[in-house]
């Protein structure tokens, strides 16, 4: 961000030409080792960096780092370096842990009589927040303090308080792994002590008002101070900084429409001063071949012409940066988005007088910059919202974006970004990357990739796809065994042609996956050449224009054209097409080995005693005793279950066995 004025160092108005010398440039950011080593080889170096706006200090500062620009951080004044504060530590409303860290540790190495007067002059309400931060503060009049520290101790001169100094933390509130915390603490005792050296009454309001405050509170009331004064330097709010991206009727914007001047109405008091241009346009600008806005704005002679130029381009570029949310310390987002305002501007003049760099400065005499980009950001505008409307009200629905191609997903996504882009793949050649739409052909080859997005999903839809083949529980995922982050329109087109070129009619009910013997027969139709990848016949070829050319609209028959040559170039060779898996068989009984004849078993073994007696005498008495056969079961069945659940009988072989025990017991009490 940029303020809308600053002081000339010398106290000469500037010449009545556009500031972009030599001398000029030197000035400029892109040169601040320069400008430091000008500041620092003058006689009288104090005045020298006193006679510099604040922002224009802390960029001079910002370039040459904090352990290289010590010497002229410590004669800036107590504004300057508010004003070099209020650039450094904010992030939107928050104070950024880190920056405060190290900018108060830059302070810290400045003499105690100069930290003394920065303390005094700088918010009372940040002071507070800072001492907060780096230390823990016992008010020893309202009570005794911990014995045990968790950083340090510094009883403060007066005896009133007592600091456990623990440094300023990090991001996360603790402290950083690569911060010596003996040295933030140091920093802290430094500013404490050089404060209570030169203004003891002041020294004790702050450290009351510490303890007093929540460090919430304190911020806020400190962000509150910070916005009041950037306003001053010309920085737009944000709700009234997004004026500048609302969409205009391009029909309204002509050359010779007349404008008032913004120069007369908000720098009446001027006396004299100069205004800075941003100096990432400065080189654009200084380009007499480059862009249509760069051509346009070297056509200005008059210095009343530069003058106003120079100061609407310092009120654009704040109120773009505001818009943004943009910190001014965060050199690449800076730089990144004046790129984009610069582009911006190229399209509303190459629109309004193409080539021609007479009417292009008839333009910027006639036509308010801010609405030059309003202009520009309207025709990006029309772009995004076709690319929207195919990525969320597509045949597809919200699923359309995740359905589209590579080159087509990329597309979509850098055209529907807040802040539209032109995707470097539509470059000739294509690259990788974005970057901001600088001409009419930008825009035009960004509107053709939409088509072409577009024409997929309705030739898809055509096809026979619906949207609840796509959805993560079709049946056709489970069937081919695919994730639903592989499918794509170019996979789910090939699979329905390859279905529909095998058939006679060219027909088929929707989209299934293909049977494995359904791509070997599509593949041997294929035409092989010694050398070289297989080609698609030339009639399975004029079929497949053919039939999708019958599922195309009029309107998007062109970008069509692309898509069936994409999807076509697919069939040869093949590319990936979705297949079933293999169905699950039942597995088929292995020949089992014919099973041996089971030999007999043979007979139980009487005991030698058993055969000195007759066999005669032992088969009677096994049929004459029947109650001998019932003793042994009714001593051995005592649980009454084996009475309820008797055994079968598996064969007479088996039941004759408890019969013979009994008759061998008895022989034995015989014996």
């Amino acid at each position: 961000m940029f303020p809308t004025r600053m002081t000339h160092p010398t106290g000469q108005p500037p010449a009545d030409i556009i500031p972009l010398s030599p001398f000029r440039a030197e000035l400029g950011r892109a040169r601040r080792l320069r400008r430091a080593d000008l500041l620092l080889a003058e006689r009288d170096v104090e005045s020298a960096v006193r006679a510099l706006p604040g922002d224009e200090l802390y960029y001079v500062l910002h370039e040459l780092g904090h352990e290289d620009a010590g010497q002229i951080l410590a004669v800036a004044t107590a504004d300057q370096l508010q004003v070099v504060l209020d650039f450094a530590l904010w992030e939107r409303d928050r104070i950024a842990a880190d920056a405060l860290a190290e900018w108060v540790e830059a302070m810290a190495h400045a003499p105690p009589d100069q930290i003394a007067g920065w303390m005094a002059g700088l918010d009372a309400e940040l002071v507070a927040f800072i001492l907060r931060r780096g230390a823990r503060i016992y008010d020893l009049t309202q009570g005794p303090a911990p014995e045990e520290p968790e950083g340090a101790f510094f009883p403060t001169p007066d005896g009133f308080f007592l600091l456990d100094v623990v440094g300023l933390p990090g991001e996360d509130g603790t402290m950083p792994a690569d911060a010596d915390e003996q040295d933030r603490q140091a920093v802290i005792i430094r500013l404490v002590d050089s404060l209570y050296r030169s203004d003891k009454d002041l020294a004790r309001r702050l450290l009351v008002a510490s303890i007093g405050e929540l460090d919430s509170e304190l911020e806020e009331a400190a962000y509150r101070w910070q916005r009041g004064r950037m306003a001053d330097l010309g920085f737009a709010d944000y709700y009234e900084a997004l004026e500048v991206y609302r969409e205009l009727d391009l029909g309204g914007v002509r050359i010779g429409e007349g404008k008032a001047s913004l120069r007369a109405a908000a720098d009446a008091e001027s006396d004299g001063t100069a205004l800075r241009v941003p100096t990432a346009l400065a080189q654009r600008l200084t380009d007499l071949g480059g862009s249509p806005f760069a051509r346009a704005a070297q056509k200005l002679t008059a210095g009343a012409e530069v003058e106003e130029l120079r100061f609407a381009l310092v009120a654009l570029t704040n109120s773009v940066l505001a818009a943004d949310r943009v910190a001014p310390a965060d050199d690449d987002a800076v730089a990144a988005t004046l790129q984009r305002l610069a582009a911006t501007l190229d399209l509303a003049i190459e629109r309004l007088a193409a080539s021609d760099d007479e009417r292009g400065a008839e333009a910027l005499r006639t036509i308010p910059l801010v609405r030059l980009f309003r202009s520009g950001v309207t025709m990006i505008g029309k772009v995004r919202r076709l690319a929207l409307s195919v990525a969320r009200s597509g045949p597809f629905g919200r699923r359309g974006l995740a359905l589209a191609e590579a080159d087509d997903a990329a597309a979509l996504e850098s055209l529907t970004r807040v802040r539209a882009m032109y995707p470097r793949l539509l470059d000739q050649p294509p690259a990788a990357g974005e970057r901001p739409f600088q001409s009419l052909s930008d825009l035009a080859r960004a509107g053709a990739a939409v088509e072409r997005a577009a024409a997929a999903q309705v030739m898809l839809r055509g096809l026979g796809v619906e949207p609840r083949d796509v959805a993560p529980d079709a049946l056709l995922l489970a069937d081919s065994g695919t994730d639903v982050a592989a499918l794509d329109a170019g996979l789910l087109a090939r699979t329905v042609l390859v279905r529909r070129l095998l058939s006679a009619g060219g027909q088929a009910p929707g989209i299934a996956a293909l049977d494995a013997r359904e791509v070997s027969a599509f593949e041997s139709n294929l035409v092989r050449a010694r050398s070289g990848p297989p080609t698609l016949p030339a009639a399975l070829e004029k079929r497949a224009r053919d039939l999708l050319a019958a599922l195309t609209p009029a309107q998007l028959a062109g970008a069509a054209v692309s898509v069936a040559d994409r999807w076509i170039a697919g069939l040869a060779p093949l590319e990936p097409v979705l297949v079933s898996k293999p169905s699950a068989a039942a597995p088929t009984p292995r020949a089992s080995k014919p099973k041996p004849a089971a030999k007999p078993k043979p007979a139980a073994k009487s005991k030698p005693a058993a055969k000195t007696k007759s066999a005669s005498k032992t088969k009677s008495a096994s049929k004459t005793k029947p109650a001998a056969k019932t003793k042994p079961a009714a001593r051995k069945a005592k649980p009454p279950a084996r009475k309820a659940k008797p055994r079968p009988a598996k064969g007479p072989a088996r039941k004759s066995k408890p019969r013979a025990k009994p008759a061998r017991r008895s022989q034995r009490k015989r014996r």
